[in-house]
């Protein structure tokens, strides 16, 4: 789960995807078509909003509040998924989030990271690791959101 350690956020209301479940503390983003759903371990997560504040099932219609990082390196407090345990090296990677239950708000879903799926700086890994509390939790950054992002200026 995501819980805002340090640093300005604010809610806001998105329309939610009907086809997909949404639960409280996990990473959100939006879907081509401006609806909200779980982010994912892929590079679609350009789209990252924040981090949604209630649990929303397929038959929840109506827009979902979200809490939005309104300054650059707001911390959150990250659980990590079950399969790997986070040390003091686990500080200054980039990692994704943990899609295990992937549209069905499963066990992680977006809830969890996950520390075995580390990248370089992209889209594809958007939580920056940058604190260590136990095995189990980390403090990280969402480093690419829909408002800030590193964009690839190769064409």
């Amino acid at each position: 789960m995501f819980i805002r350690y340090r640093g300005k956020t604010k809610q806001m209301w998105f329309p939610k995807d009907t086809a997909v479940q949404i639960r409280q503390g996990s990473l959100v983003m939006l879907t081509d078509s401006g609806e909200l759903t779980t982010a994912r371990n892929d590079s679609t997560n350009d789209k990252i909003l924040g981090v949604a504040m209630r649990n929303d099932t397929t038959t929840d219609s109506g827009p979902s509040p979200v809490e939005v990082p309104v300054e650059n390196a707001v911390e959150w407090l990250i659980n990590t998924d079950t399969n790997n345990e986070a040390a003091d090296s686990s500080v200054g990677r980039l990692v994704t989030v943990d899609t295990e239950g992937g549209t069905t708000a499963g066990d992680s879903c977006a809830v969890n990271v996950d520390l075995s799926d580390s990248s370089t700086a992209t889209i594809a890994a958007p939580i920056f690791i940058t604190g260590f509390i136990s095995s189990s939790r980390v403090i990280g950054v969402i480093a690419h959101t829909a408002w800030n992002q590193t964009y690839d200026t190769a064409m």
